[in-house]
């Protein structure tokens, strides 16, 4: 009998601590100007340069968003074309493209409107993509 109360004690111990130790799926928003911070430091960022702790978080901020919204326009582009509707497809990057071209885009596209640099960065910079590389429809018609 006191060996069931230890394993039933263990086991709530173990579920309080899972339930205060896990972490809430919440998306973090950052603004227009939280990126374009993040994203002209690794535009600047050589290799070689030692950076801070702030500027490294935010780098890789900036890497993981486009990351992020590539392979979500890669997944859409998939499920659409399966779909029979490949003309809905919203961006169609160049076959060779870096990170750090699509960043510099991001940027570019910030600083042409500072009005709107409170909005959410992450729309933004997905705007900012779809922008610069539009798909031409009857391109896409041919594949």
């Amino acid at each position: 009998m006191k060996k069931d109360k230890r394993m039933k004690l263990m086991s709530i111990i173990v579920a309080l601590f899972v339930l205060m130790t896990a972490v809430p799926a919440v998306a973090v928003q950052r603004s227009g100007n939280d990126i374009r911070v993040d994203c002209s430091n690794l535009i600047r960022t050589d290799s070689s340069e030692s950076l801070s702790k702030d500027k490294i978080l935010g780098v890789g901020y900036c890497i993981g968003l486009i990351d992020g919204l590539v392979t979500f326009n890669y997944v859409y582009e998939t499920v659409l074309q399966a779909e029979g509707k490949g003309e809905v497809v919203q961006m169609c990057l160049p076959e060779r493209i870096s990170t750090r071209q699509m960043a510099t885009t991001i940027v570019k596209f910030l600083d042409d409107n500072p009005g709107r640099l409170e909005e959410s960065g992450q729309a933004l910079a997905a705007q900012a993509l779809v922008t610069a590389y539009p798909c031409d429809q009857e391109t896409e018609k041919e594949k």
